[in-house]
């Protein structure tokens, strides 16, 4: 067992070692801001606003489309040389070009253009807002690693320690100082501290996951983090906070306030947008057009043929009437070509110009109704960032708190530890010169490793919540 024990020290020896990229907490926050899908996603709503910003931009400018139609009649239908209604079969091909431009429409294109630019700025808080908070997750996954690898090693010094006595008990034992029931006690504590070891080994294992999963890096990836060392600061004293400087610090560098001071603007120049719908508006349109019709002839170019005419009829003539007639040439277009395509698109070429002026006057109350629901948006707007300043004090409240609790806590568990440190020295002097027995060198050892186990806890988990109120204190999360 006691070969068994020293392999699996070596193994997790081992574990330690093989990862060959260190990673510190810095490059643990860069790398969960890069990769997880969450900042992402906060990222693709940052440029959907700078879309819609970029597209209200360009509605400022006049807008040109272009039109083309080609198509074949077959039977009758009218004629477009005649405008009358023929059997006739005929290709015929359309060109329009219209552009168009708001000319003023009560400032609804400029308003939204602000309003959009003011969306951008709350989409970019909201981003900042949850690289902040998986920056926070981050540092608490890793300050987990060192509170389980700090747990992992005191469990294989316990461990050794053990072994050693049980050495020197064993020696005793062969040389008749001591009964052979006198290893069993140590035996037993030699298992336990094995057990110790695999429990102490998976928690480091399953924080490792913790913080993967937060970098989305694989979980087979090597990865080992920097070992800083990790000191309780000795210049901090949480019960000098201030809870209104903190808070007001809080209120100047928290993402989540900016974002929701931006969605109260942008609710309340929505207002404006909406009030524009009650004005006139006025735009001014314009278009080019020509056509091409296969009926049409070009009669400059047809032949022309005398054909005789005879025109006959009655005259009176001193009285009486008499029939008269005389025949006379007459000249007739008898044979005219197609007018060519390009002929007709240059003949066919027409212009148009005009204002459109649109007066709202009644439509039911939508327009109304429009802009009372957005002025509801502007009184929510303002109700969910007062929401959020309590929530935000409500934080900085539990953040001081929470971290005097647990300097309170950390200093209780040192004080604890050192006691057991002091009776467990006493109790161990007194198992080597044989005034105690293995069932109290044991229990004594068992209690050292509960206060130890405590204090470990305590330390981490105040350097935790300092941690957090400096993140309200605008600082950066950082170890050293």
């Amino acid at each position: 067992m006691y070969k068994r024990l020293i392999i699996l020290g070596l193994v997790m020896s081992a574990y330690q070692m093989s990862a060959q990229e260190v990673w510190s907490l810095e490059k643990c926050i860069l790398t969960a801001q890069e990769n997880n899908r969450t900042i992402k996603q906060s990222q693709i709503a940052v440029k959907n606003t700078q879309l819609t910003n970029k597209q209200d931009r360009y509605s400022q400018y006049p807008t040109v489309n272009a039109s083309s139609n080609l198509g074949f009649n077959f039977g009758r239908s009218v004629n477009p040389a005649t405008y009358q209604f023929e059997n006739i079969n005929t290709r015929y091909n359309g060109i329009n070009l219209s552009a168009g431009v708001m000319l003023y429409n009560g400032g609804r294109i400029q308003n939204q253009i602000k309003q959009s630019s003011i969306d951008i700025q709350a989409a970019q808080a909201d981003l900042e807002q949850t690289a902040q908070n998986i920056s926070l997750q981050v540092a608490q996954a890793f300050l987990q690693i060192l509170l389980n690898e700090e747990q992992l090693s005191n469990a294989k010094k316990r461990a050794q320690t053990t072994l050693s006595q049980l050495d020197r008990v064993e020696r005793q034992i062969k040389v008749g100082s001591l009964a052979p029931n006198a290893r069993y006690d140590l035996a037993a504590q030699a298992a336990r501290d094995e057990q110790s070891i695999v429990t102490a080994a998976n928690n480091v294992e399953l924080s490792y996951l913790t913080l993967k999963n937060l970098l989305e890096l694989a979980p087979d990836k090597d990865m080992k983090i920097e070992a800083p060392s990790v000191v309780v600061p000795s210049d901090v004293n949480p019960d000098a906070y201030s809870f209104k400087m903190i808070y007001n610090q809080a209120l100047g560098n928290q993402p989540q306030i900016r974002a929701g001071e931006s969605r109260i603007k942008s609710a309340e120049v929505g207002v404006k947008i909406a009030e524009a719908a009650l004005l006139p508006s006025l735009s001014m349109n314009a278009n080019l057009n020509t056509n091409f019709s296969s009926t049409i002839k070009d009669f400059t170019k047809a032949t022309k043929t005398n054909v005789p005419y005879t025109l006959s009829g009655n005259a009176t003539i001193g009285g009486q009437t008499v029939p008269v007639s005389f025949t006379t040439n007459q000249e007739v277009l008898t044979d005219a070509p197609k007018k060519p395509y390009f002929s007709q698109i240059g003949d066919n070429f027409g212009q148009g110009l005009g204002l459109n002026l649109q007066i709202p006057i009644w439509d039911g109350y939508q327009r109304r109704t429009t802009i009372e629901r957005q002025q509801l948006n502007v009184d929510n707007q303002v109700i969910a960032l007062e929401r959020t300043k309590q929530q935000l004090k409500s934080d900085v409240q539990n953040a001081i708190a929470s971290s005097r609790a647990a300097r309170k806590q950390y200093e209780a568990a040192q004080k604890t530890f050192d006691a057991q440190k002091a009776a467990f020295d006493a109790t161990e002097k007194r198992f080597q010169i044989g005034a105690a027995n293995g069932f109290e060198f044991t229990q004594a050892r068992n209690q050292l490793d509960t206060a130890e186990r405590d204090v470990v806890v305590a330390k981490y988990d105040y350097l935790f919540r300092l941690k957090i109120v400096e993140f309200y204190e605008g600082k950066k999360l950082t170890l050293k």
